[in-house]
């Protein structure tokens, strides 16, 4: 509140407050549409999103999953043979026929996909009880912000000094006859510690965010191998979604999955390539 106040209740005219007049923060004043913690897990995938640079589908599961283990380019699908009876849909690296040298990893069709995840992931079950008893200690590292709780707490207790010293900076230089170089570099020095503390509380709240979204990843995934039995004989989308980080194709074709706990497992083409 009070980020402007009106200086001329006339005019009506207002002005951004520097500290000039108190602010007030007033948190869950009431209920959320959307819970917090869900808002912000979107606003990270947003961000990383954003960040990566590339645009991405989500009509198919295996949309901004597939990478050229080559170029780093991202796998979208493409049809072949449209007008004909050998009408199909492949995954091709998009980067394969621009520039001048072309990739050499192979196209995909979704069922060697499909076999390649299954491999893959009956490979992870084979070790599911060490999976399970290895990440109690992550799971208690991502949830300990003691650190980071205690430093945000003396960040905010400093901005809140500083905009207290800022506001009588202005309340004197508003009642007494300063020298206006002395009072300019007063006010440019607290602004800066401000705005040096107000950032470092940014990214406090950025790593808070980072280890929220890898914690929710790291349990969903976890919960998802539990529920599963010894094998997994059929493709499952929802598997695939929860489970799989991203995969990557290389030249010598094998296919390295990456799951959301962070392990990778690479597959053979002679796994993968059904007909």
């Amino acid at each position: 509140m009070q980020k402007k106040f009106t200086v001329d209740f006339l005019t009506k005219k207002q002005k951004v407050n520097e500290g000039e007049v108190p602010q007030y923060y007033v948190a869950n004043s009431h209920p959320a549409i959307i819970e917090p913690e869900i808002f912000d897990l979107v606003q990270y995938e947003l961000k990383q999103r954003k960040e990566s640079g590339r645009w991405t589908s989500s009509a198919h599961c295996f949309s901004g999953k597939i990478f050229c283990g080559e170029c780093g380019g991202l796998y979208g699908s493409k049809v072949w043979h449209s007008n004909s009876q050998y009408r199909r849909m492949v995954w091709q690296c998009n980067e394969k026929h621009r520039g001048g040298e072309k990739c050499r990893v192979t196209h995909l069709t979704d069922e060697q996909i499909q076999a390649a995840f299954l491999a893959a992931f009956n490979r992870l079950l084979d070790s599911k009880a060490e999976i399970l008893a290895a990440y109690d200690e992550i799971i208690r590292v991502l949830t300990d912000n003691t650190a980071l709780d205690a430093e945000s707490a003396e960040l905010q207790g400093e901005c809140d000094v500083v905009m207290e010293l800022t506001r009588k900076c202005v309340q004197e230089n508003a009642q007494t006859a300063l020298n206006q170089e002395e009072y300019q570099r007063r006010y440019t020095a607290l602004t800066e510690r401000y705005a040096a503390a107000r950032a470092r509380m940014t990214d406090i709240d950025a790593l808070r965010l980072e280890r929220t979204a890898k914690r929710a990843n790291i349990m969903r995934f976890l919960k998802m191998l539990v529920k599963q039995g010894d094998l997994v004989t059929e493709f499952d989308e929802e598997l695939w979604y929860i489970t799989v980080e991203s995969v990557t194709v290389y030249a010598d074709q094998r296919l390295l999955f990456t799951f959301r706990d962070g392990s990778e497992i690479s597959i053979k083409p002679d796994i993968w390539k059904v007909a």
